[in-house]
């Protein structure tokens, strides 16, 4: 039983490698988007409401403009919760290797 832990371990060695640079690219990547898309989040928001402020157009087209803006917004979100996925497999295979 012993022996088949060491092999794991050993086998499991390069996964943890590869997790840790997805995982730092990840990081840098979720990082950038989310300044650029929350810019332009903010930029599809406040068009919705001066449009519907300003009678430049209906309701419901600036319910489109402020719920693209939101979906923009969710997307470095979803980035990040895919990130932490991924910290926690990294997380338990390192535990896994170093008992």
């Amino acid at each position: 039983m012993t022996v088949l832990k060491v092999i794991a371990k050993l086998l499991l060695l390069p996964v943890v490698i590869a997790l840790t640079i997805i995982q730092w690219a990840g990081i840098f990547l979720n990082s950038i988007s989310g300044v650029i898309l929350g810019i332009l989040a903010f930029i599809f928001a406040l068009t919705g409401i001066a449009s519907l402020a300003f009678g430049l157009a209906s309701g419901p087209e600036a319910m489109k403009m402020i719920a693209a803006g939101f979906v923009i917004f969710m997307m470095p979100v979803a980035g990040e919760w895919i990130l932490a996925m991924i910290e926690a497999l990294h997380t338990g295979l390192c535990d896994f290797i170093r008992s």
